[in-house]
């Protein structure tokens, strides 16, 4: 009896059995499959290495066939200020890149190097030297200017000159008549310029001399008819002075409104007779002293007619005496108030006298600065051209000098040798770019040619294109595994990868195997070399060493492969026992494998098809479902002979095998679907050859080992 395996639920788009899915584990990191380009480059290996190999082979062939070409490179340095070595008052300043040095005047000078004045000049003394394969005609200058490279070195006030040419000697020889030609046509033109400067500053001088002379004579005019001896003097002694009267208004006007004030408060108080509060706030002595006799008079007076009466002649002198004081005191208050009206009305007098003063000062202090005014823009006239008359001294100074010493900014550092290797072709940079264009064509190609292509490769294509659950994926075998042992790989290697997905394939099919009852199961492909016979036989090994009776029948009659397979003999077999020309027990043969029986082809015949539609073979199925657990039967491929459809219906189930990269899914697909229409039941699709997972690969190093098995297959 068979052992219970695990139902597996299965997805009919998308079936994958536990261990057996090889190529859907797949390392897709945001949408990119890394599995699939690795998988789609390894189909289309040949093509990627095509292409690949003629870029590198065409990029060879063109880099030794093409003509050599040398470069020369002299080198030269732009001085910015060469030539002014004998100024003193001007600080030379520094950056990081040395003396400053505008992009826009080495700009400038490299298109001098290239302009046509030059590359004339160059090509004459070139003639002169013997050679003639350039000329002054436009087309021979142009030429000339495409073989030139002129650039600077960065961060520095070097520049490179550089001549490209088939004769290294030559290319050396122009590089240095370029360098020698500027750096001469630099001198006269630096020469003729500081002569015409020089010219043009002698001119400037004279006219500036006469500007001089003629400012100085309006200051003097200036001073003599408005008699200035100093301006600034005369403005500075009437502000002075109008500040001063200034201050002194401020003052008077502040003692006038104090004095207003107290005016005002002391005839208020005169008006109601309060003589004697007034008395205090005078700082008078008379009236002090009339104050004090006052009150002593009163105090006597108040003795005198407390003692003898109102009638007394006594009080009656006290009372005339204290009126006379009375009187006396208001007369002097009186007199004070009036005192202080006087002091206000002298105030205001002397306010209105600063303040006309201030004013014809003020006009004064006006008509000073208009003259200063008009004299500073004398002056000024007058002192702008000393100075430019002193500017233009020491610049005709400086170019003098310029011209008489002949000072160069430009200065040759190395002259141009002749170059041993030749620039063009670069083979190394031709062959990495060559390289670089056949990876990029050979994937472009080769990624191309994979997506036109309509093969199931994948268990993803698998559900895609059919219709029908994958019951597992056999995976790629090594490509040194012997022929002989290729069907027999998952015995020999039985705890190799190939071994586990027949295990995941037999767990699958154990849900259509009942306990007690034996099953029959069809192996068939669609077109031949799909691996079908080596499927068969890897899924009998596996039922086998489960423990269930196994037999393995070779029901392709026009190219058996069991035979050769287990080393039995073809006949008698399958077609002896349906014409009725041997018995099961005579021809099944036991292998070593326990459990595991085969029954060969058997004789070849004319009529495959026949025979096996024949009453026989259901017979036969039947005596063979009693004898043995499981019965695989090996058929021909399904989409070129209609065997597998007769026999698919008389066995329980039929697998269909599609190699990967080998079947178009759309035959395939008719394959599946005409067994189905036959009265067939197809159990699903066994992928073979199927592409491993490198995840699969890496972390099941531990679980899965090709060791082999020592023992050999003999038919018994």
């Amino acid at each position: 009896m068979l052992e219970a395996g695990p139902l597996l639920v299965v997805d009919h788009q998308r079936a994958v059995c536990a261990g057996a899915s090889l190529s859907d584990t797949s390392s897709s990191v945001r949408g990119f499959d890394l599995d699939a380009l690795i998988l789609a480059l390894s189909r289309q290996r040949r093509t990627f290495f095509a292409v690949l190999g003629a870029a590198l082979t065409a990029t060879l062939v063109a880099s030794l066939l093409a003509t050599k070409e040398y470069t020369a490179t002299s080198l030269i340095q732009l001085m910015p200020r060469a030539g002014q070595e004998m100024e003193v008052n001007e600080v030379v300043k520094y950056d990081d890149g040395g003396y400053l040095e505008s992009r826009d005047r080495a700009r400038t000078q490299i298109q001098i190097i290239l302009s046509r004045s030059v590359r004339q000049s160059v090509v004459e003394l070139y003639n002169q030297r013997g050679h003639t394969d350039f000329d002054t005609s436009p087309s021979s200058l142009g030429i000339l200017k495409d073989s030139m490279y002129v650039a600077p070195r960065e961060d520095t006030q070097l520049v490179e000159i550089k001549v490209t040419h088939t004769d290294p000697e030559k290319a050396a020889l122009l590089a240095n008549l370029i360098s020698a030609v500027y750096v001469d046509s630099n001198l006269k033109w630096r020469t003729d310029a500081a002569q015409k400067t020089q010219s043009w500053l002698e001119g400037q001088a004279d006219s500036t001399r006469s500007e001089l002379d003629s400012a100085s004579a309006k200051v003097r005019a200036f001073k003599e008819e408005h008699d200035l001896a100093d301006v600034d003097e005369a403005v500075d002694g009437i502000s002075t002075q109008l500040e001063t009267l200034q201050k002194a208004l401020s003052e008077t006007t502040t003692q006038r409104k104090l004095l207003e004030g107290s005016l005002r408060n002391h005839e208020r108080l005169l008006a109601k007779g309060e003589t004697q509060v007034l008395i205090g706030m005078f700082q008078d002595p008379a009236l002090e002293a009339m104050a004090k006799e006052h009150a002593t008079i009163v105090t006597k007076n108040a003795d005198v007619l407390a003692r003898y009466g109102e009638k007394h002649p006594e009080h009656q002198q006290a009372v005339a005496r204290i009126k006379r004081v009375e009187d006396i005191i208001a007369a002097e208050v009186a007199r004070n108030v009036q005192s202080e009206r006087s002091q206000v009305d002298t105030l205001r007098r002397q306010e209105s006298e600063l303040e006309g003063e201030i004013d014809r000062v003020k006009i004064e202090l006006l008509d000073k600065q208009r003259l200063e005014d008009e004299y500073d823009t004398l002056k000024a006239e007058e002192d702008r051209a000393k100075r430019l008359f002193g500017s233009l001294g020491e610049r005709e100074a400086e170019v003098e000098l310029q011209a008489s010493t002949r000072l160069n900014n430009v200065r040759i550092v190395d002259e141009a040798l002749p170059p041993s290797r030749p620039s063009k072709p670069n083979i190394p940079l031709n062959l990495i770019m060559g390289l670089a264009v056949g990876i990029a064509g050979g994937l472009g190609l080769a990624l191309l040619r994979d997506r036109l292509d309509d093969t199931i490769v994948t268990a993803r294509d698998v559900a895609a294109h059919l219709d029908m659950p994958l019951l597992g994926a056999v995976p790629s075998l090594p490509k040194e595994v012997p022929e002989n042992e290729r069907a027999l790989y998952s015995h020999l290697y039985s705890r190799s990868l190939t071994s586990e997905a027949f295990r995941s394939i037999r767990s699958f099919l154990q849900t259509f195997v009942a306990p007690g009852l034996g099953r029959t199961i069809l192996i068939t492909s669609s077109v031949p070399g799909e691996g079908k016979s080596c499927t068969a036989t890897g899924l009998a090994i596996a039922f086998a060493k489960l423990g269930a009776r196994t037999l393995i029948i070779d029901a392709d009659l026009r190219r058996p492969r069991l035979d050769s397979i287990f080393e039995l003999p073809q006949s008698p077999g399958l077609s002896d026992l349906l014409a009725g020309n041997a018995t099961p027990k005579q021809i099944i043969h036991k292998t070593i494998i326990d459990g595991l029986h085969v029954l060969p082809c058997g004789t070849r015949v004319d009529n495959p098809n026949e025979m096996l539609s024949s009453h026989a073979m259901p017979k036969l199925l039947t005596h063979l479902r009693k004898a043995f657990h499981v019965v695989i039967v090996d058929s021909a491929p399904a989409a070129l002979v209609s065997d597998a459809m007769t026999l698919g219906r008389q066995v329980d189930g039929i697998c269909v095998v599609v190699r990967s990269g080998l079947v178009d899914h759309k035959l395939a697909d008719k394959t599946i679907r005409d067994l189905s229409r036959g009265g067939a039941t197809v159990l699903g699709v066994i992928l073979n050859d199927a592409p491993t997972s490198k995840d699969i690969s890496r972390y099941g190093s531990t679980y899965y080992d090709d060791r082999p098995r020592t023992e050999r297959f003999a038919a018994t």
